[in-house]
């Protein structure tokens, strides 16, 4: 390992162990290769990984420095979804994915519900009402992620979000006589309705029913290939029949 990726996994676990907040300034230049004792080649590559890592930023100038930031999700999710897209995983194994995570994920959400994030679901399903009449569908994953993000576990969030990305990117348009944006509308509404009662296995079950209607009707499994037909053997030389012994003379009766 390089000087500089020690020195970045060096600062990212004390911003982390210790807990610092976004916009703090962790330290000038100067400052932190003094600290660490490197070099400022060393110190300036570093800084690079940090940032790329969206951990860190370095704002120049007179009160300039090494400042926290709040990493964004959604380019780890990114990241992870062209992983598993490379590792060419099929669609049955995300669609397993999706309904052992979001099934845990709405009876988490179901059981920590509060009145804010009552709010968050409804402001999001008038969102999605005004967008699914308009024709959009670009955002229907999003109540997922939302759920998701209601379990106020960041793991289960980030993992939410990697196969939702990963879904819009393999699956094909949705067959609309099949399932259409209202119907998938009218799903979320359903299972946003169980959430907010805390029905917590209601929530579930309904969820469920959406995730496999929403399969069926985003893809046509193409039919089983045809067995080939068992090849014939050719058939063992048939044996010449016996030749008939020739019939003794028949004695011919006396005359007397």
């Amino acid at each position: 390992m390089k000087k500089a990726e020690i020195l970045a996994d060096q600062i990212e676990q004390t911003i982390v162990g210790q807990r610092w907040e976004p916009g703090d300034l962790f330290g000038s230049e100067v400052e932190l290769i003094a600290r660490y004792g490197v070099s400022r080649a060393v110190f300036r590559e570093a800084v690079r990984l940090l940032e790329h890592h969206g951990l860190a930023e370095m704002r120049r100038g007179l009160h300039g420095g090494l400042f926290i930031r709040q990493p964004d999700p959604q380019p780890v999710a990114k990241a992870m979804a062209v992983y598993l897209d490379f590792q060419k995983v099929e669609s049955r194994q995300l669609e397993d994915a999706r309904l052992a995570v979001e099934l845990f994920c709405v009876e988490r959400a179901a059981a920590r519900i509060g009145e804010d994030e009552v709010a968050e679901i409804r402001t999001l399903l008038a969102a999605e009402a005004a967008q699914v009449a308009a024709g959009e569908m670009r955002s229907l994953h999003d109540f997922h992620v939302l759920v998701a993000g209601l379990t106020a576990n960041p793991a289960l969030h980030l993992f939410v979000q990697t196969l939702t990305i990963l879904t819009k990117r393999q699956r094909p348009p949705l067959d609309r006589s099949r399932v259409s944006p209202d119907d998938i509308h009218a799903a979320h509404a359903r299972i946003a309705d169980a959430l907010i009662a805390r029905d917590g296995a209601l929530a579930r079950h309904r969820m469920m029913t959406h995730l496999e209607d929403v399969s069926m009707a985003g893809h046509r499994r193409p039919a089983p290939r045809a067995e080939p037909a068992p090849r014939a053997e050719p058939a063992p030389p048939s044996e010449p029949a016996p030749r008939e012994e020739p019939a003794e003379p028949t004695a011919e009766p006396a005359v007397g």
